[in-house]
């Protein structure tokens, strides 16, 4: 369960200047990315995350791989430095931590809310202005999309997102800042979209 939190509430900071995008370079952004979004039915890469906490020296990295299918399942699995399995799938969370298996419900507001952030991150379909408060910049080749959620509950948890996407409108890292201002980074490579993933991915 604290390895899962961790995952749930893991962010990071903005370390590249960045330049706000005009009212028409955002237009233009929502729209590529809304429509190469609808193209993607699977996505499938590595991922790289770095976890940063302001009592440590040093960061913790772990490595794992994920598979996410249209239109709400999710297979986030830890390969090193520990085994650590997560699979999204509709109401559902169900947990491997080294052969323990769990499952819970997520009809906890903030689980639900968690649940549909994360898979609005990997997919891209994250455009909720009833949700998040948003401001749009280039940083480097990518466009930072900075998301701040307008929900007290969830606030408690996550009081920022970070989402950069590629020159291809896919989203390359994903970072959630917590209040603490502790965070972790997580970077995507390999990616594979649209491509076919056994359903043993979203099966424990």
């Amino acid at each position: 369960m604290k390895k899962l939190l961790i995952f749930l509430i893991c962010g990071a900071p903005l370390t590249i200047s960045a330049q706000a995008l005009t009212e028409a370079q955002i237009r233009d952004f929502k729209t590529q990315t809304i429509a190469k979004n609808k193209s993607i039915q699977t996505m499938q890469a590595d991922f790289t995350q770095k976890k940063h906490l302001d009592f440590m020296s040093k960061d913790i990295e772990t490595l794992g791989k994920m598979a996410f299918a249209k239109p709400d399942k999710l297979n986030w699995q830890y390969t090193k430095p520990y085994q650590y399995r997560i699979i999204f799938q509709k109401d559902k969370i169900t947990v491997n931590d080294a052969g323990n298996v769990s499952q819970m419900k997520a009809d906890n507001k903030v689980f639900k809310k968690i649940n549909n952030l994360i898979v609005s991150s990997i997919s891209g379909d994250m455009f909720n202005e009833k949700e998040f408060a948003m401001t749009f910049a280039k940083s480097g080749k990518s466009t930072l999309v900075k998301l701040l959620p307008k929900d007290k509950t969830l606030l408690k948890y996550v009081s920022e997102i970070h989402l950069y996407f590629d020159v291809d409108s896919v989203v390359e890292r994903v970072k959630l800042i917590e209040p603490s201002k502790d965070y972790t980074e997580i970077l995507f490579s390999n990616k594979k979209l649209n491509t076919k993933i056994d359903e043993a991915n979203f099966k424990m």
